[in-house]
């Protein structure tokens, strides 16, 4: 995300505090000095903040925040770990959950400079997500004409039976085990069940899962190809895929993630895509034709 691209990360603890006091980071403003926090010498935190912030510039978040989270659940006062946490959910687009984290920080720190900057861009893109998902909100139907199958009452049955590939494209995948496990049941199939590497772990599921790996010619190739969720791009594995039958299930109305996601899925028009949604309500959000799935039955 490009909004995410210009962030500043917290100085590295031995370099110059950006404060200007001569001293290094870790002995001033980086100094675990209130209440709550960590002593300075403990060395596990120490490990847990480094895997974290390997995992950050990695791209792998889920792992970043799990472990960010495990300081914080320790020691609440840490303003790295609260600060950086906020980051990984910047970069992630999850703006609200940035804002709230990185202002958390800054009662700790109210003047490092990185912490402020940081809620400044956060701010910013606020602004411009208003109005991108407006934009987005208007192109929506348009899509519909363009990529959408029309849904039919058969299309409750369409997959019963069949083995289909089922591509779980959320960045975290925690707790959403349970409603893949309900899809899976509606339907009706014997699916092959695909997560991305840097997604979090499948353990929370009795699902075989198999994980994405275009170099090594693990992706989805089976005809039919249903994806749960929009936030990961396909885009490194899609092309080489067999997939003629293709469907979304739409957990979360974003319309900017569904405009992205509904245009590259659907290949701009030549394979229609058809479209599953959690809720009524939720499809009536998003306004677009597809089929309402009921997650607590096969029935």
């Amino acid at each position: 995300m490009d909004d995410a691209s210009a962030v500043t990360a917290a100085p590295r603890r031995n370099a110059p505090c950006p404060c200007g006091s001569g001293k290094r980071y870790k002995d001033c403003h980086g100094a675990f000095a209130a209440a709550g926090d960590p002593p300075v010498g403990d060395a596990a935190m120490r490990q847990r903040m480094e895997a974290a912030l390997a995992a950050q510039q990695a791209g792998r978040y889920a792992e970043a925040i799990a472990l960010y989270e495990a300081v914080i659940a320790q020691f609440p006062r840490t303003f790295d770990a609260l600060h950086m946490l906020g980051v990984v959910y910047f970069q992630r687009g999850d703006f609200e959950r940035a804002h709230e984290l990185v202002t958390a920080a800054r009662s700790i720190m109210p003047f490092d400079a990185a912490a402020r900057h940081n809620l400044q861009l956060i701010e910013a893109a606020f602004e411009r997500r208003v109005i991108e998902r407006a934009i987005c909100g208007e192109t929506l139907p348009r899509l519909g004409k363009r990529c959408i199958a029309p849904s039919t009452p058969a299309d409750r049955w369409r997959w019963r039976g069949t083995a289909p590939d089922l591509i779980v494209s959320k960045r975290d995948t925690r707790g959403v085990w349970t409603d893949v496990e309900g899809l899976v049941r509606w339907l009706g199939a014997a699916p092959t069940v695909w997560a991305y590497p840097a997604t979090s772990s499948a353990s929370a599921t009795s699902l075989p899962v198999r994980t994405i790996d275009p170099g090594a010619g693990d992706f989805p190739q089976h005809g039919t190809a249903i994806f749960y969720g929009a936030d990961i791009s396909p885009v490194s594995w899609y092309a080489r895929a067999q997939a003629t039958d293709v469907a979304l299930y739409c957990e979360v109305d974003d319309a900017c993630l569904l405009v992205d996601r509904i245009c590259e899925l659907a290949n701009e028009g030549r394979t229609p895509l058809r479209l599953l949604f959690g809720s009524a309500a939720l499809g009536g959000r998003i306004g677009l034709d597809g089929c309402v799935v009921d997650r607590s039955s096969g029935e």
